[in-house]
């Protein structure tokens, strides 16, 4: 899928998603949301996210913030160390197209991340979605409710 039909998909299938571009980066919230994200699009390579060799032309990584039990189902298999960048170490390809794997940095926090996904991987990818959109909806809408 090219980066501008998963954006318009997001933007379509989702309700109130706010579209925040910092450096050519993409972070969907649910309405104004300032802070968390339910999805990123990173669209290229910087001091502190270079392992998905994003720079290459047309290249970009959907993340995606899952529950626990799944990512756990997905991926408890892959050795991991505790903390931010806890994949790093554990010889995941993370230039490797179309292929889903925990977030190389977030991923103890249950992020999922898959570079250049295919139509074909959307289904599943539009699973994570729901329930990442749902949270930051729900979350959003306790923190905005009258008291």
């Amino acid at each position: 899928m090219l980066l501008t039909a998963i954006r318009t998909r997001i933007q379509t299938e989702f309700e109130n998603v706010r579209e925040v571009e910092a450096d050519g980066d993409f972070f969907l919230m649910y309405k104004d949301e300032e802070k968390f994200p339910f999805a990123t699009i990173v669209t290229s390579d910087n001091d502190f996210d270079s392992v998905s060799n994003l720079n290459r032309d047309g290249f970009y990584r959907l993340n995606i913030g899952i529950d626990k039990a799944t990512f756990q189902h997905l991926f408890a298999f892959i050795p991991s160390k505790p903390g931010i960048g806890g994949y790093m170490d554990s010889g995941i390809d993370f230039t490797k197209e179309n292929t889903l794997f925990p977030h190389p940095f977030y991923g103890t926090m249950y992020w999922v991340s898959i570079v250049n996904p295919t139509e074909d991987s959307y289904p599943q990818l539009k699973g994570f979605l729901d329930y990442a959109y749902a949270k930051a909806k729900t979350s959003y809408e306790k923190g905005h409710s009258a008291a």
